[in-house]
């Protein structure tokens, strides 16, 4: 088996891509899947729930309750329900996919009805893989019977609440991302690309791949695989990934990612082509948008053009002699395609660090500032210092950027004023003292990474909770910096217009309001009288 036919395993159209509890699959592709096993936390809490139940059932003999593994599809429900379900079918029973009827003539629903009727009648608790889709219409449409299981389906979905008969294990409420002092992390996703290509001995792929170098019949590939390899070349893949999940909202399962290695290992370019390049899988169609190739400024233009014109560089040919030697790149590289290979590479110290001098270029002020303050709010314990740390935040960026955009008509108004409305020629203001719930953040629990919660009071009248994103952020630090939003910022400018439509709602009930027309300002003050008080004429 060549490495190409192999790695085609991983493939989302590859027939092994779904496991099922029917027949066995073959022995190497089974040998391959489990390697390339990698236990997760949801996994860990779901092998902990079942050993209490096998517990409790030894003292009780008995058990009536209900797991849910719920999900989306391709996030690896099959694969934990199919890996546990032959180890505890004395005491449990395993109802893999609620998807399905397995029935031409039911519907899911008619056989999720049939399997809760007969758990009434059973010793065993029951597990149900289950998209979270699903759970929703089962708690519509369910036979009234299952009133217990509806109404407990119910204060799932709205609470996040599991009581003691049932228990809902969700993929979501189990982070893959992780941020910590600035830098980001996911095991899960580091641990699967590494096992991939690493040398180990256990690792099949590792065999053919030396079988691919030593005969020389697919050079990409093997270079492909070889950059890969690098330990600093994962951690840049991982913030892509990141970068998918919050800035395009790209949900991630277990199965996507297998085909995405497989796309960016075997697709028609080198590695740090077919990141950027595109292609059939929904990770790579959002990193289209992270292409390094396309930031525009001095000294990537530059690189290009020299590139463009062949003047001569002799670090460049230095470096990429490296590359070749190390990787099995080869040395004739578009400028496109070498401004890719740097940012792959930024992290990655060579001989020759030529590529060292455009990291600076690869830098988003956003999304660093963004990790730094997710994760603030995530750690805010109430300190005096983690208090400064935000309030140099808000007082910034936050603060700045709602009134620089709530006053973009009115740009004489002062910091403490806010724009409310035009009548005839005339501008309405308000005196606004804009504050930051801090207890609400202390106690806020969400894990995540795609939104912290911001909290504010307007005139000590509290606002609805606001979900900040990296790309609402981004927007914020642009208006900060003098940027007038275009059609191009519609999804955040609508967040920030509805933010500052109920700032200027919650503003317009302050006692003391200003009209300003021609250069003149006149201030009128509501009294303990409910007398309006004018002066300024």
């Amino acid at each position: 088996m060549l490495l190409k036919d192999a790695l085609g395993i991983l493939s989302k159209s590859s027939p092994y891509a779904v496991t099922t509890s029917g027949k066995p699959a073959d022995p190497l592709v089974e040998k391959i899947k489990n390697y390339l096993f990698v236990k997760t936390d949801i996994e860990c809490a779901f092998e902990e729930k079942l050993k209490s139940i096998k517990e409790e059932k030894l003292q009780r003999s008995t058990s009536s309750d209900i797991i849910f593994l719920c999900g989306s599809s391709g996030d690896g429900k099959s694969e934990i329900l199919t890996r546990y379900s032959s180890g505890y079918e004395n005491d449990i029973e395993f109802h893999l996919d609620a998807t399905h009827s397995f029935e031409p003539k039911k519907t899911a629903i008619e056989t999720l009805n049939e399997r809760f009727t007969k758990h009434r009648e059973s010793d065993k608790a029951l597990v149900v893989g289950i998209n979270i889709g699903m759970l929703a219409n089962f708690e519509r449409e369910g036979d009234e019977s299952h009133t217990e299981v509806k109404k407990a389906i119910n204060d799932y979905l709205n609470n996040k609440n599991s009581n003691n008969k049932y228990t809902f294990l969700n993929f979501e409420s189990f982070p893959k991302f992780k941020i910590s002092e600035g830098e980001v992390s996911s095991s899960f996703f580091q641990s699967l690309l590494d096992k991939v290509v690493r040398d180990d001995s256990k690792n099949h792929f590792r065999d053919l791949y030396n079988n691919c170098v030593a005969s020389g019949d697919d050079k990409q590939l093997a270079a492909n695989f070889a950059l890969l390899r690098n330990r600093f070349v994962q951690k840049i893949i991982v913030e892509l990934l990141l970068g998918a999940r919050i800035r395009k909202d790209q949900f991630i399962t277990a199965r996507m990612l297998l085909d995405f290695i497989y796309c960016i290992l075997t697709g028609p370019g080198y590695l740090f082509d077919n990141l950027f390049d595109g292609g059939d899988n929904e990770l790579l169609a959002a990193l289209v948008d992270f292409d390094p190739s396309i930031i525009r400024n001095k000294k990537l233009d530059l690189f290009i053009l020299h590139r463009n014109l062949d003047f001569e560089d002799k670090a460049y040919s230095v470096f990429i002699d490296e590359i070749k030697i190390k990787y099995g790149v080869p040395k004739k590289l578009t400028p496109q395609s070498a401004i890719r290979l740097f940012y792959l590479l930024k992290y990655t110290s060579q001989d020759n660090n030529y590529h060292y001098d455009f990291r600076d270029s690869f830098n988003e002020e956003s999304q660093t500032l963004y990790k730094t303050v997710w994760e603030q709010h995530k750690n805010y314990s109430g300190e005096s210092s983690d208090k400064k740390k935000l309030r140099r935040f808000y007082d910034d960026i936050i603060y700045t950027a709602i009134n620089k955009h709530a006053n973009r008509n009115a740009p004489y108004l002062s910091k403490d004023e806010f724009y409310i409305s035009s009548h005839n020629g005339c501008d309405l203001a308000s005196e606004m003292e804009l504050s930051v719930v801090y207890k609400s953040i202390e106690s806020d629990e969400g894990t995540d990474l795609a939104a912290f919660n911001v909290y504010l009071e307007v005139n000590e009248h509290r606002l609805p909770l606001v979900p900040v994103g990296v790309n609402l952020l981004a927007l914020m630090i642009g208006i900060v910096g003098g940027y007038r939003p275009n059609k191009h910022d519609k999804n955040s400018i609508v967040l920030l217009d509805e933010l500052v439509a109920k700032i200027s709602e919650m503003a317009s009930l302050s006692d003391v309001l200003y009209l300003y027309s021609e250069g003149q300002r006149i201030k009128l003050k509501a009294n303990a009288d409910n007398e309006i008080r004018v002066s300024g004429l």
